[in-house]
């Protein structure tokens, strides 16, 4: 019984500290040696064949994929970074600014309605700095504000950041490497044909 109870703590110090934990360590460290050697296979394949598809696709670093993994792993741990700053920090698109990723996440938790109220409260602003006399659409102002503060249009940053689903950021996080690696060899596959 003792032996069980101790077995459960250890379990429960792991998953509370994935970034001290040897097994989440070890299990991160294999799925990310998986990807990076179907990924140099394909990447070898171009080498020595002379392709280049021009895909942007490149080696996976081991070292670096398997803190992602572990990095996930803590988005699901008490304390750890939210998986929503997890996913801003690895997969968010380039063009986005998401430097701050705190006032990201706030948009990312808001209701279809809060965020109406949000691009009112840009407009209104942009209107009271001019005294009231701008011709511009709630919409118009808060694309001019969404672009300047995050570099992206307001339709973009919907999409990307207000209408963000917890299961497509999950596979992101997981999938996207070895969906670039299934591209790469479909890529491949189209040259030399």
């Amino acid at each position: 019984m003792m032996d069980k109870l101790k077995r459960v703590r250890q379990a429960k110090h792991e998953l509370t500290n994935p970034h001290d934990s040897e097994q989440v360590q070890a299990v991160a460290e294999v799925l990310a040696e998986i990807e990076r050697a179907q990924r140099a296979a394909v990447m070898d394949q171009r080498d020595t064949l002379d392709l280049d598809p021009a895909d942007g696709v490149e080696r996976i670093d081991k070292d670096r994929r398997k803190a992602e993994m572990v990095d996930l792993v803590d988005a699901y741990t008490p304390g750890g970074q939210s998986l929503v700053d997890v996913w801003l920090d690895k997969c968010a698109p380039a063009d986005l600014d998401a430097e701050d990723p705190t006032q990201l996440a706030h948009y990312v938790e808001m209701s279809g309605e809060e965020w109406e109220q949000q691009i009112s409260r840009w407009a209104d602003t942009y209107r009271a700095q001019a005294g009231g006399s701008l011709d511009a659409t709630d919409r118009d102002l808060a694309d001019l504000h969404v672009e300047g503060q995050w570099g992206v249009t307001l339709d973009r940053f919907e999409m990307e950041v207000v209408q963000w689903d917890r299961r497509q950021a999950l596979r992101d996080l997981l999938a996207a490497p070895s969906e670039a690696t299934e591209q790469a060899i479909e890529a491949n596959t189209e040259v030399l044909a």
